[in-house]
Protein backbone atom coordinates (compact mmCIF):
# COMPACT_ATOMS: atom_id res chain seq x y z
CA UNK A 1 0.00 0.00 0.00
CA UNK A 2 3.21 2.05 0.61
CA UNK A 3 4.65 1.40 -2.22
CA UNK A 4 1.62 2.73 -4.11
CA UNK A 5 1.04 5.31 -2.35
CA UNK A 6 4.72 7.05 -3.67
CA UNK A 7 4.19 5.81 -6.70
CA UNK A 8 0.88 8.18 -7.12
CA UNK A 9 2.36 10.95 -5.13
CA UNK A 10 5.88 10.66 -7.28
CA UNK A 11 3.27 11.16 -10.20
CA UNK A 12 1.73 14.09 -8.98
CA UNK A 13 4.76 15.62 -8.19
CA UNK A 14 6.38 14.70 -11.51
CA UNK A 15 3.22 16.30 -13.08
CA UNK A 16 2.73 19.61 -11.08
CA UNK A 17 6.89 20.20 -11.96
CA UNK A 18 6.25 19.40 -15.22
CA UNK A 19 3.40 21.94 -15.67
CA UNK A 20 5.51 24.40 -13.23
CA UNK A 21 8.56 24.13 -16.38
CA UNK A 22 6.00 24.84 -19.05
CA UNK A 23 4.06 28.03 -17.45
CA UNK A 24 7.68 29.48 -16.93
CA UNK A 25 8.90 28.55 -20.44
CA UNK A 26 5.61 29.96 -22.06
CA UNK A 27 5.66 32.76 -19.21
CA UNK A 28 9.28 33.54 -20.46
CA UNK A 29 8.32 33.54 -23.99
CA UNK A 30 5.86 36.18 -23.97
CA UNK A 31 6.87 39.38 -26.34
CA UNK A 32 5.82 42.16 -25.80
CA UNK A 33 5.12 44.59 -28.92
CA UNK A 34 4.57 48.08 -29.19
CA UNK A 35 2.10 49.12 -31.93
CA UNK A 36 2.22 52.69 -33.29
CA UNK A 37 -0.21 54.10 -35.17
CA UNK A 38 -0.46 57.61 -37.20
CA UNK A 39 -1.77 60.25 -35.36
CA UNK A 40 -4.47 61.45 -37.81
CA UNK A 41 -5.27 57.44 -38.06
CA UNK A 42 -4.56 56.19 -34.73
CA UNK A 43 -6.41 52.63 -35.36
CA UNK A 44 -5.00 51.06 -37.95
CA UNK A 45 -0.81 50.38 -36.67
CA UNK A 46 1.58 51.07 -38.76
CA UNK A 47 4.68 50.48 -36.79
CA UNK A 48 4.98 47.26 -34.60
CA UNK A 49 8.14 46.34 -32.30
CA UNK A 50 8.26 43.38 -30.41
CA UNK A 51 10.86 42.89 -27.53
CA UNK A 52 12.23 39.65 -29.45
CA UNK A 53 13.90 42.59 -32.16
CA UNK A 54 11.20 41.59 -34.69
CA UNK A 55 9.66 44.61 -36.23
CA UNK A 56 6.64 45.39 -38.94
CA UNK A 57 6.73 48.44 -40.11
CA UNK A 58 3.97 49.11 -43.35
CA UNK A 59 3.51 45.31 -43.35
CA UNK A 60 6.88 44.51 -44.46
CA UNK A 61 8.53 42.67 -41.87
CA UNK A 62 12.19 43.65 -39.83
CA UNK A 63 14.36 43.24 -37.30
CA UNK A 64 15.53 45.76 -35.32
CA UNK A 65 17.45 48.05 -33.65
CA UNK A 66 16.48 51.37 -31.39
CA UNK A 67 19.79 53.22 -30.05
CA UNK A 68 20.07 56.92 -29.24
CA UNK A 69 16.10 57.45 -30.95
CA UNK A 70 17.50 55.97 -34.10
CA UNK A 71 15.31 52.90 -35.27
CA UNK A 72 16.95 50.59 -37.56
CA UNK A 73 15.18 48.09 -40.14
CA UNK A 74 16.68 45.40 -41.38
CA UNK A 75 14.79 43.44 -44.06
CA UNK A 76 15.78 39.20 -44.60
CA UNK A 77 17.76 40.44 -47.85
CA UNK A 78 20.33 42.57 -45.64
CA UNK A 79 18.76 46.03 -46.71
CA UNK A 80 19.01 48.56 -44.06
CA UNK A 81 16.53 51.70 -43.13
CA UNK A 82 17.16 54.03 -40.29
CA UNK A 83 14.77 56.55 -38.89
CA UNK A 84 14.63 58.96 -36.01
CA UNK A 85 12.25 58.01 -33.46
CA UNK A 86 11.99 60.50 -31.16
CA UNK A 87 10.10 61.34 -28.07
CA UNK A 88 7.74 64.42 -28.36
CA UNK A 89 6.22 64.99 -25.03
CA UNK A 90 3.91 61.43 -23.53
CA UNK A 91 2.82 58.68 -25.28
CA UNK A 92 3.44 60.62 -28.65
CA UNK A 93 7.01 60.30 -30.92
CA UNK A 94 7.92 61.35 -33.78
CA UNK A 95 8.93 59.19 -37.07
CA UNK A 96 11.19 60.56 -39.24
CA UNK A 97 10.46 59.01 -42.76
CA UNK A 98 12.99 59.60 -45.91
CA UNK A 99 11.53 60.87 -49.36
CA UNK A 100 13.55 61.71 -51.91
CA UNK A 101 12.77 64.82 -54.19
CA UNK A 102 14.37 65.63 -57.78
CA UNK A 103 15.52 69.60 -58.70
CA UNK A 104 12.72 70.58 -61.92
CA UNK A 105 14.09 73.30 -62.85
CA UNK A 106 16.67 73.76 -66.18
CA UNK A 107 20.73 73.31 -64.52
CA UNK A 108 21.90 72.42 -61.41
CA UNK A 109 19.76 73.98 -58.59
CA UNK A 110 20.85 77.11 -56.48
CA UNK A 111 21.42 75.50 -53.27
CA UNK A 112 17.48 74.96 -51.71
CA UNK A 113 15.60 77.65 -53.95
CA UNK A 114 13.64 76.01 -56.28
CA UNK A 115 10.92 73.32 -57.23
CA UNK A 116 11.30 69.49 -56.15
CA UNK A 117 8.94 66.71 -57.60
CA UNK A 118 9.04 63.68 -55.02
CA UNK A 119 10.69 60.28 -57.10
CA UNK A 120 8.50 57.80 -58.08
CA UNK A 121 5.76 60.11 -55.90
CA UNK A 122 3.44 63.26 -56.32
CA UNK A 123 4.82 65.49 -52.84
CA UNK A 124 6.59 68.50 -53.47
CA UNK A 125 8.30 71.50 -51.73
CA UNK A 126 9.21 74.75 -53.60
CA UNK A 127 11.68 77.18 -51.75
CA UNK A 128 11.91 80.98 -52.93
CA UNK A 129 14.89 82.89 -52.63
CA UNK A 130 12.50 85.41 -50.65
CA UNK A 131 12.30 82.70 -47.64
CA UNK A 132 9.03 81.20 -48.45
CA UNK A 133 7.40 77.73 -49.29
CA UNK A 134 5.04 75.51 -50.75
CA UNK A 135 4.52 72.28 -49.92
CA UNK A 136 2.32 69.89 -52.13
CA UNK A 137 1.76 72.69 -54.32
CA UNK A 138 -0.76 74.14 -51.61
CA UNK A 139 0.54 74.37 -48.52
CA UNK A 140 2.21 78.18 -48.01
CA UNK A 141 4.88 79.09 -45.31
CA UNK A 142 8.10 80.67 -44.96
CA UNK A 143 11.42 78.90 -44.16
CA UNK A 144 14.30 79.16 -41.86
CA UNK A 145 17.53 76.87 -42.76
CA UNK A 146 19.93 75.54 -39.78
CA UNK A 147 22.91 74.15 -42.58
CA UNK A 148 25.12 73.40 -40.01
CA UNK A 149 22.86 70.72 -38.33
CA UNK A 150 21.15 69.94 -41.86
CA UNK A 151 17.39 71.36 -40.91
CA UNK A 152 14.66 73.30 -42.14
CA UNK A 153 11.89 74.70 -40.10
CA UNK A 154 8.59 75.22 -41.79
CA UNK A 155 6.65 77.09 -40.47
CA UNK A 156 3.32 77.27 -42.01
CA UNK A 157 0.80 79.82 -42.62
CA UNK A 158 -2.21 77.66 -41.98
CA UNK A 159 -3.34 75.11 -39.72
CA UNK A 160 -0.53 73.01 -39.80
CA UNK A 161 2.04 73.41 -36.79
CA UNK A 162 5.75 74.73 -37.42
CA UNK A 163 7.97 71.05 -38.18
CA UNK A 164 11.54 70.27 -38.56
CA UNK A 165 12.74 68.75 -41.19
CA UNK A 166 16.07 67.42 -41.61
CA UNK A 167 17.79 67.66 -45.37
CA UNK A 168 20.57 66.90 -47.52
CA UNK A 169 21.44 68.19 -51.12
CA UNK A 170 23.17 66.16 -54.07
CA UNK A 171 23.38 67.36 -57.38
CA UNK A 172 19.42 67.84 -58.31
CA UNK A 173 18.43 65.32 -55.38
CA UNK A 174 17.27 66.52 -52.27
CA UNK A 175 16.95 64.12 -49.54
CA UNK A 176 14.35 65.07 -46.37
CA UNK A 177 13.52 63.14 -43.61
CA UNK A 178 9.98 64.46 -42.56
CA UNK A 179 8.47 63.56 -39.17
CA UNK A 180 5.35 61.52 -39.01
CA UNK A 181 3.48 62.13 -35.33
CA UNK A 182 2.68 58.17 -34.01
CA UNK A 183 0.82 57.50 -30.74
CA UNK A 184 0.25 53.93 -29.64
CA UNK A 185 -2.21 52.05 -31.65
CA UNK A 186 -5.99 52.63 -30.12
CA UNK A 187 -7.58 49.15 -29.26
Amino acid sequence: MVSEMNKKTYRIVLLSLMVTVFMMIAGCSKVVTEEWAYIHDPKVTVLSLSDNGKAVFEDNKYSYTLENDVLTLTDKDGNVTSMRFIPDGENKKLLYETAVYEYQGEGSPDGLIGLWQEVNGNLSFEFTENGTFREDYYSPGYYFMDEENGMIKLVYNDHYPDTYIYYSIDGNILTVDYPWPVVPTEK
